[in-house]
């Protein structure tokens, strides 16, 4: 933990040898290793107390091999990236600065996307396994427009706050968000043969509470849910780990099927069998998603 009081820093802890760190204005290494948070509150990676920092501010989010995103917690003040109010969960670059207040750290990231390490490829293929999950693609409903309609400083407290909300969700229903998508996220379960009803009661819990955040309206997203075998690897924790495979892209071909109906909810057959018991359902229909083929039931809810 890194506590900031003003322009003084104390450094509780830091791993030097991390791919990803943040350089602060004293010089100090912070490293980025999964979600490293900022903000006010005592239990943030790195503590700033500053009256201008809200409470749980903003948050470094691993994802994927070497990647790394910037996401705005729905703070009063607002989260910058060189300059620029982040509006949107937004890929770091290496050498970006982040400036929260008056405060700003550099982004470093140490491993070059076009120098791939070979060792750590051969890990990568070896950890890879094939696991039963449950897949969830959520996303602002014509974000665009959303967000031009709103002033220029409410947008990106409403985006946030919305991401902060699903975030919460999510995890307090032992899930883990997989990757930002700009305005939305894929969030997923591990859900084993030998564990789909505990996985399938705690998605149930996490689709109960998100339908009521949609019933506040604001803002309007979509959610829609898979089941199915996906390839898991090459991160140590739920949240780092890549999702590949056909069912990864069937579930973002659903949310595309979903905005086209004009669908808030949408489940595939396979989740809705597994939900059956923990979550009413609506409407049948069956429909083609592009890059698959024949045509698919898809379940309201």
């Amino acid at each position: 933990m890194l506590t900031i009081c003003g322009a003084s820093a104390t450094l509780f802890a830091v791993n030097t040898a991390a791919e990803a760190w943040l350089d602060t204005s004293t010089g100090q290494k912070v490293a980025v290793q999964g979600n490293c948070s900022f903000g006010r509150a005592p239990g943030n990676t790195v503590v700033l107390t500053d009256d201008k920092v809200s409470r749980r501010h903003a948050m470094v989010h691993a994802q994927e091999d070497s990647e790394f995103w910037l996401v705005d917690l729905g703070s009063a003040n607002g989260t910058y990236v060189n300059g620029r109010r982040v509006a949107q969960p937004c890929r770091l670059s290496n050498g970006d600065e982040i400036r929260i207040a008056s405060h700003s750290f550099n982004f470093r990231n140490q491993k070059s996307p076009a120098a791939p390490d070979l060792e750590h490829t051969e890990k990568t293929i070896q950890d890879i396994r094939g696991v039963e999950c449950w897949l969830l693609v959520a996303d602002i409903a014509g974000s665009t427009e959303f967000t031009r309609k709103l002033p220029a400083e409410e947008a990106p407290r409403v985006t946030g706050r919305w991401l902060a909300q699903c975030k919460q969700v999510i995890e307090e229903s032992s899930g883990a968000i997989n990757k930002f998508l700009g305005d939305g996220f894929l969030a997923y379960w591990n859900g084993a043969a030998n564990s789909v009803e505990p996985a399938a009661a705690n998605v149930a819990k996490a689709m109960k509470t998100l339908r009521a955040l949609q019933d506040q309206g604001t803002p309007r997203f979509r959610v829609v849910l898979h089941h199915g075998k996906v390839f898991v690897g090459g991160g140590g924790s739920m949240g780092e780990e890549s999702l590949m495979g056909n069912e990864v892209n069937f579930v973002f071909r659903m949310e595309k099927l979903a905005s086209s109906l004009g669908q808030l909810r949408l489940m595939s057959a396979p989740a809705a069998g597994l939900m059956k018991a923990h979550l009413p359902s609506g409407e049948e229909s069956r429909h083609g998603l592009q890059g698959f083929d024949g045509e698919f039931t898809f379940v309201e809810f």
